[in-house]
């Protein structure tokens, strides 16, 4: 299944910069076998870290142990130190007809970031540089509607969000991801950028003045409202490891501001629930009564946060003070106070309780502050996610569907709960603020109040079948990997034109991942349908050994 003559590595290497590397063909090793063995006899990597391993790690986590050492892994790996470097690998690809992945560091759970037999740009040790400019201008002239002039952060491909908080410290205000290794620019981003300050400051893909972006013919360019335009609108929303690779973005900041973070919890005693059952379930089915009427309408102020059944995880972009003035933390408190039976259940039985206002100076201090920055890095960078995310899968909840049948959204969320290990965000505020068709993401994220995330395949069918594609959809970041009809879960009406973009910048499909705007079927962990260039047994434990984890 070769192509005309194995392609000529070392010719490959020539063109490099000094400092980038090839790693490569990967194979059958004694240094695999440890590894291995370990999967099955430490605790903690049976529980976690089997999931930095691969994606789709219940399928896969094994198959390494017994002699399938080609599974969903790349020929080779270059490690890219400069856009020369990336424009190298794409002429190359092009010369061999080979399809090309791209990986910069993170969790990919969908494993959108590799591809079996493929040559793959690995950006995490890229560079860092990161710098923050005044009055940034992109390169709209002075009577353009699209001119912005805005404080920035440069940020290189190679850094993580730890890198960018780090560097902004308590000097700024700035919208990130969750993960302390997850890539600034990359999948993440160009996913959408759901962040915990979304619904005051917007997503990330709302904070891009301009991307630099290295095209599949080699060429670089830069892309914004006025350079490139429909680039940066695909860019914006459309996925990551898809139309080019980015290297450089340019990123708003913002005036720095204390955030508040609420707490509301209703107690998780399983002894208690036994006893006291109806009593428990009263309670969860009046939070969600609450929680469905208030939502919808909540100050963006309130920036973000994540709701269960059992609690709630609220940031205040604000002083202590406006927070206790809010009208939110009045009704949550009265709520708490006056319809809850408090005496007999609430503080005796079930240890519910809202605590009390936390204040942080920063979302510096939020995330933890100097401390924080002064720990090395998790050697397992998937994101600390739990167990059995290879169903993890989300789907949007629009907030007309709460104030229109608040019953039976009520109703839904009491016959999916006891999912552990949801986070269910909740949107709004100036994420709905932004029109529809500003940036790609799919049309539904402007006009909805949660993500309901789920890692349980019959909780997913049940939201699936409340909300189904004709109502709303999914944040690409997080869609299940198995979804049926997953463009227009993914991108809605946006996708047709992201699809005749990708004709346009990718017309061989050089790009070719799993459920990206492009993807054109088959097996995930088959070799790209574009390539006729077949992986010669290439070994699996790069995951652990030379790319540790380092998923978009």
């Amino acid at each position: 299944n070769l192509v005309s003559a194995v392609p000529d590595w070392s010719s490959l290497s020539s063109s490099l910069s000094s400092e980038a590397a090839i790693h490569g063909p990967f194979g059958n090793s004694p240094e695999t076998y440890s590894p291995c063995l370990s999967l099955g006899t430490d605790a903690y990597k049976i529980s976690k870290e089997n999931y930095g391993l691969c994606m789709h790690a219940h399928a896969c986590q094994h198959e390494f142990c017994e002699g399938n050492f080609d599974y969903d892994l790349p020929s080779y790996t270059v490690e890219a130190k400069t856009e020369s470097d990336i424009a190298s690998v794409f002429d190359f690809a092009a010369e061999h007809d080979i399809p090309v992945s791209v990986k910069t560091t993170g969790h990919s759970y969908q494993g959108s970031s590799t591809q079996k037999g493929s040559l793959m740009i690995w950006l995490q040790n890229y560079e860092k540089d990161l710098s923050i400019i005044k009055s940034y201008v992109n390169s709209c002239s002075d009577d353009d509607v699209n001119k912005v002039a805005h404080d920035v952060i440069s940020i290189k491909a190679g850094a993580v969000w730890d890198d960018v908080i780090e560097a902004v410290k308590g000097d700024y205000h700035v919208v990130t991801g969750g993960g302390r290794t997850v890539s600034s620019i990359g999948g993440w981003l160009q996913g959408g950028g759901l962040s915990f300050s979304s619904r005051l400051y917007g997503l990330g893909v709302d904070q891009v003045i301009d991307f630099t972006v290295v095209l599949t013919n080699g060429t670089i360019v830069t892309a914004d409202a006025c350079a490139n335009s429909d680039l940066f609108w695909a860019l914006r929303g459309g996925g990551g490891g898809t139309y080019g690779v980015v290297t450089n973005v340019h990123y708003k900041l913002y005036d720095v501001t204390p955030i508040v973070k609420l707490e509301y919890f209703s107690g998780i005693s399983e002894a208690a629930r036994d006893e006291y059952g109806g009593a428990y379930e009263s309670i969860v089915e009046k939070w969600f009564e609450f929680w469905i009427e208030k939502s919808p309408n909540l100050d963006p102020k309130w920036c973000g946060g994540f709701f269960g059944e059992e609690y709630a995880h609220l940031l205040y972009c604000g002083n202590k003070e406006d927070a206790q003035k809010s009208t939110f933390y009045k009704e949550i408190n009265a709520w708490y106070w006056n319809d809850l039976p408090w005496n007999t259940f609430v503080e005796n039985v079930w240890g519910s309780l809202i605590l009390p206002l936390t204040v942080y100076d920063s979302w510096y201090d939020y995330r933890g502050g100097a401390d924080a920055y002064q720990n090395p890095y998790v050697t397992d960078a998937t994101g600390n996610a739990y167990t059995g995310v290879e169903n993890l899968s989300a789907r949007m909840m629009p907030k007309d569907l709460l104030i229109e049948k608040p019953t039976e959204v009520k109703n839904l969320l009491l016959s999916t709960r006891n999912n552990l290990g949801t986070i269910n965000y909740f949107l709004g505020g100036m994420i709905n603020e932004v029109p529809e068709d500003e940036t790609s993401v799919h049309p539904a994220v402007r006009n909805s109040a949660w993500n309901l995330l789920s890692i349980d395949s019959d909780t997913t069918l049940k939201i699936r079948d409340f909300v189904p594609n004709d109502v709303t959809g999914v944040c690409y970041n997080h869609h299940y990997r198995l979804e049926p009809d997953w463009h227009n879960a993914c991108w809605g009406a946006h996708h047709s034109k992201l699809s005749e973009l990708i004709s346009l910048y990718d017309p061989e499909a050089r790009l070719n991942c799993w459920h990206c705007v492009g993807w054109q079927g088959g097996d995930p962990f088959a070799e790209s349908p574009t390539s006729g260039c077949q992986s010669q047994s290439f070994g699996s434990f790069v995951l652990i050994g030379i790319i540790v984890a380092s998923l978009i």
